[in-house]
């Protein structure tokens, strides 16, 4: 597989995870809000600023915007036009990439992911404020879920497929840990503390889709139950241990599909950041939350740029290296 589709699939994947994580809190948010008096002036810290600090760098969404409220965060999130991670941008960029490798995708992805963006292209600012946000959420949920599902159920399990879903998984770990350093940072405002036991951690629940599958388990709803689940529990397919197990997987499957060299960098960061998640599962969550956050987040960003430099930006020198490598399996073969 040419570097230039390997790289385009991969960023596929992740733009339209991006696109629904942000549909999803932006979702859950406007329903906290409603949890909250108009008058309440700590609304805007503990149910707006987590949601920018998701999507973007807070001191940048205050070049643009006075405050955190509603009706900045959602057009920001949704269609804001200086927000490269908007909803709209992140899906527009998804079917940017898809066309250029319409040939390595099943025609049904494609026209999934080209319908999305048609359909979310008729929204402006107008319908926005006549209609609200609420149906603008739940069409781009339903527009990336079908693309997801035929990406899964229509493509063959080869170096596209596998390098798409790395992507997915990378890019849902490290949205799951900007959820949590976003929430964790408002829990450390002690004016908000009572509010946020209340109902940021049960916010936090439905911006990550967990609370349903949080309620099975019979956690309750104090922080350091809420974060541990998301982050570490194996079975749930949004927590930060499920995601990078699935990232190690297919590395480990592109390896042997002669995709990857053998024992990649890429592989072996994964592992040092399954084994600091494991860690973690050993002690209690406290006080060193944050810098654990931190350096998952930091882990993720390696991960990243080394995917880039052993797959995207294939050199001479790493070319001799992995024929050697296909000789040698063929043959074991």
């Amino acid at each position: 597989m040419l570097a230039r589709v390997a790289r385009t699939l991969y960023w596929t994947a992740r733009d339209l995870e991006r696109a629904e994580t942000h549909a999803r809190v932006l979702e859950a948010s406007l329903g906290a809000g409603l949890e909250h008096s108009p008058a309440n002036g700590a609304t805007g810290r503990l149910v707006w600023e987590p949601a920018v600090r998701l999507a973007a760098d807070m001191d940048a969404f205050l070049r643009d915007h006075r405050r955190a409220d509603e009706r900045s965060v959602t057009w920001f999130m949704s269609l804001g036009e200086h927000n490269p991670d908007s909803v709209l941008a992140c899906v527009r960029r998804a079917r940017d990439r898809a066309r250029g490798v319409r040939d390595r995708l099943p025609t049904e992805v494609w026209e999934g992911v080209n319908s999305a963006w048609l359909d979310l292209a008729e929204w402006g600012p107008d319908r926005l404020g006549r209609e609200g946000a609420y149906p603008f959420c739940r069409d781009v949920l339903w527009s990336v879920h079908l693309v997801q599902g035929l990406i899964d159920q229509g493509m063959s399990r080869d170096e596209g497929w596998w390098f798409m879903r790395l992507g997915r998984h990378l890019e849902r770990a490290e949205r799951t840990i900007r959820l949590l350093r976003a929430h964790l940072a408002v829990g450390a405002d002690a004016a908000l503390a009572d509010a946020v036991e209340l109902h940021g951690w049960r916010s936090l629940l439905g911006a990550a889709s967990a609370q349903e599958a949080y309620l099975r388990v019979g956690g309750d709803l104090s922080p350091d139950a809420v974060a541990r689940f998301l982050m570490l529990d194996p079975r749930f397919p949004r927590s930060v241990a499920f995601c990078l197990r699935e990232v190690e997987r297919a590395i480990a499957a592109l390896v042997e599909m002669d995709a990857m060299m053998p024992a990649p960098p890429p592989l072996v960061l994964a592992r040092a950041a399954r084994e600091t998640v494991e860690a973690a599962a050993r002690r209690p969550w406290g006080r060193d939350a944050g810098d654990l956050l931190e350096r998952l987040l930091a882990r993720c960003a390696s991960i990243d740029r080394a995917i880039d430099e052993t797959c995207f930006e294939a050199s001479y020198e790493r070319a001799p290296a992995l024929q050697n490598a296909q000789a040698a399996r063929q043959a074991q073969n």
